[in-house]
Order: structure tokens, then sequence, then C-alpha cells
């Protein structure tokens, strides 16, 4: 199917979906209190948070992960694997989260109440950094669906993205996210049952792709640490936890989540290994929507792109809400009337920063390596104050630094080489590993 044939029936199933979303937002800012718009009032059960941690972690995820399985294959996987053990290991943190999260809204106002402003600050700025990161590959991603698809231009199929979650974020913050996260997510799992059984029926992938250590060691590595460590650096995950009902809610959540996405990630291995096999030569960043416009039944292609939109757009909405939150809750000191007055002028400014970044980069494969080595000092941080809660802020700030400067000075180093890999990850895990250590010892030195 060459690019930019859409059926009338496509076209339709894009657009109703795009109106459901914004029915959905104007329905729930009716009556809506201001702790609805920040945190749904800290009462969702068990199921609503499931959906609304699979839909946020999905996203650009499809289509980096076929990019991934077409250069290191089966072996791409360790990935999920890692993400799967990293949410079974984050609950015991979680729940213990939870009990002393009454009064967070934002990852940061855990650093702050236990070790300090400055060490909240850093927290933030990393949290910020990597939400409007990940907003922007996602954004890059969703376009690149759009303008595929229907032959408009990359910046036009940006600007819709943006101006459609825009509309139902600004009514109802929060809790559209997750209103919108658990429709976006049904369709995900529907659609990616039913597309992985057409593609994958009767397609012969070859053996030499499902091998698991195909990748090198350090890409491996790479891919197994990061999964592990995301939820702990996730701010968007920290909210779900603190807008769980308890922590029964929140463990049955947990556990579904990381059985069910476990799935989902077979289920686009499948899916990936399928179109790898049919294109081997093709642009790995769009070889998901190639595969799917060119090995889909006539009438079902409109159905893949709701199945991309519903992730990527659910990533979308979490990234933009998350990021203004801390923004503005992490530095400033408001009324609740005025936070979510400031917030929803920060998400109008960061929706249209993103939009603009995303038309200079274009490409998402590499914005995700970098902007996931940036986060992975907060996640050594955060796992160094489970194991010790009596760290000193001290510790936390060089853990912090040290990760920054080994991550910054590796890209610099990487992108004069004109290449960016997976092990960029490690380079900022042992820099804030290195950094705590350094700080254990100078506290013990100077105190």
């Amino acid at each position: 199917m060459p690019e930019g044939v859409l059926s009338n029936l496509d076209l339709f199933l894009i657009f109703a979906y795009f109106v459901v979303l914004l029915i959905i937002g104007w329905r729930y800012s009716k009556r809506q209190s201001q702790e609805d718009f920040l945190i749904a009032e800290r009462k969702l059960g068990a199921f609503s948070t499931m959906m609304t941690i699979n839909a946020s972690k999905t996203g650009s995820i499809l289509m980096i992960f076929v990019a991934l399985a077409y250069l290191w294959g089966f072996s791409a996987i360790w990935y999920f694997l890692g993400v799967v053990a990293g949410a079974l290991l984050f609950i015991p943190f979680a729940l213990r989260l939870r009990e002393r999260s009454e009064r967070y809204y934002t990852l940061a106002d855990y650093f702050r109440h236990n070790y300090g402003r400055g060490a909240s600050y850093f927290a933030s700025l990393l949290t910020i950094f990597g939400m409007v990161g990940f907003l922007i590959v996602n954004l890059i991603a969703s376009a690149k669906v759009f303008s595929f698809f229907t032959g408009w231009s990359f910046w036009l199929s940006s600007l819709i993205m943006v101006l459609i979650i825009l509309c139902y974020l600004l009514l109802s913050g929060y809790k559209a996210v997750v209103a919108t996260d658990i429709l976006q997510y049904f369709a995900i799992m529907f659609i990616m049952v039913l597309l992985s059984f057409l593609l994958f029926n009767g397609s012969l992938i070859p053996f030499s792709e499902w091998n698991l250590f195909s990748a090198d060691i350090f890409s491996i590595l790479g891919f197994f640490i990061v999964g592990i460590l995301i939820p702990f650096a996730s701010p968007d995950l920290w909210q779900r936890v603190y807008s769980a009902r308890g922590k029964k809610e929140l463990k049955k959540a947990l556990i579904w989540s990381a059985i069910i996405y476990g799935v989902v990630a077979f289920l686009l291995t499948l899916i990936a290994l399928t179109v790898k096999s049919n294109f081997p030569l093709i642009d790995p960043d769009t070889a998901l929507i190639y595969g799917f416009a060119n090995l889909l039944p006539a009438g079902l292609v409109g159905l893949s792109v709701v199945l991309l939109f519903s992730a990527m757009m659910s990533s979308i909405d979490t990234y933009i809400f998350t990021a203004s939150s801390a923004i503005v809750q992490d530095f400033f000191e408001l009324s609740k009337e005025k936070t979510i007055k400031y917030m929803k002028v920060v998400i109008f400014l960061l929706s249209i920063f993103a939009f603009l970044v995303s038309i200079l980069i274009q490409d998402a494969l590499i914005g995700t390596y970098i902007f996931i080595a940036f986060v992975m000092p907060l996640s050594v941080c955060v796992i160094a104050s489970w194991i010790n809660s009596r760290i000193k802020q001290r510790t936390i700030l060089f853990g912090f630094i040290f990760g920054l400067v080994f991550s910054l000075g590796f890209m610099i180093k990487t992108l004069l080489e004109g290449n960016i890999e997976p092990s960029i990850v490690l380079v900022g895990i042992v820099g804030t590993i290195f950094g705590l250590f350094f700080g254990k010892i100078y506290n013990f030195i100077f105190n």
C-alpha cells in the first residue's frame, strides 16, 4: 500500500476515535473537584490503576521495539523482560510509598519530604527532562504514523495530535488522562490480539531471528537493566501509586500490570519479527506502520492506526500532565486553585514546545536512548534511598551530579563519533553508583 492511501472506513474509524476522546474530556470536566484534576481524588480501583499504568507505558515503544527487532532480532525482548522484572521488584517499594503518599503529588515530593529541597530539585529537573523527552519521542512517532497513512506533512500531523490531546487535557486534567487510558488500553489489547493473529498466521519467521542472545552483551545488559530501573524513575507510575484507593488495590494493579504487559510484549514480538521477515530492508523507524499497511487485509488498516494512536496518545497526555505537574508543584507553593490555573498554562506551553522540537528532531530511536540515559541516575538514587532510608541528602546529590556528568560526557563522545548505542544507559548507572559511594566517603570524612 503506498503512503497516504486510506479507505473512507479507515478515516471514519480514526476520526471517530478522536471524537470519543474529546467527548470523554468534556464529560469528566462536569462537576469536577480540584483534587480530581490533580490526582483523581486518590480513589482509583485496581482495574483502573492497572489500565492506566499499562496504557501510559506502551506508547512509542510499539514502533521503537520493532525498530530494535530489526537491529537485534528476538534479543530486543530483553527490554520487556526487564520491565516485567522491574514492575514486580517495584511492588514492595510502591506499597511502602503508598503508606506515606497522602501529601504527595509528584515524584520529587518524596525527595523533598525525606531528603530536603536540594535533592528534590534535582529529582524534579530529571523528571521534567525525562517526561518532556519522552513526550517529544511519542509525538514524533505518532506524527510519523499520521503522516504515513494520510500523506499529510509531518508538521500538520504533529499539530493535529497536540491539539486533540490539549482539548481533553485542559478540560479534565488527571481524570481525563485516566479515563482515556482505560479506553485506549482496551483498544490496544483487542487490536493487538487481532493483528498479531492476522499477521503471524501463515508467516514463517526464520529460526535465526529467535536467538535470545544475538545482540552484544552490553546491549543486552542495557535493555534488561533499563527495564528493571524504569519504574523507579517513572513519575507517571508514581502518580498512579498516589491515586490508588489503597495498598490492596495497588498491589493487584501492579501484579496484573506486569502479567498483561508481558503478554502484550510477546504479541508485539510476533508482529515485529513477522514484519522483519517480510520486509528486511526497509527503514526500521517506520517498519511497523509499513508492515501494517502492506500485510493487513483491506479494511483493517484503520484499525491498526487506531492501535498506534491509542498507545501513543495515552503516553503523550501522561507525559504532558506529569511534566506540567512537576514544573508547577515542585517549584511553587500555591493554592490548589492557582496550581490548576498555572498547570493549564504550562500544559499549553509544553505542548507547543514539544510540537516545535518534534519537527526539528524527527528521529525517535536516538532520542529514546538519550532521554532514558538521563533518567537512570534518578532510578539508582531512588533504589539507594529504598535500601538505606537514612541516606544523607549530600550522598544523593553526589549520585545525581556524577550520573549526569558521566551521561553527558559519554553522549557528547558518541555524538561526535556519530553512533548512539543502548549501552549509553549503563554509563549513567555506573556514574551514579560511583557518585553515591563518593558521597558516602565524603560524608564519613567531613562529618
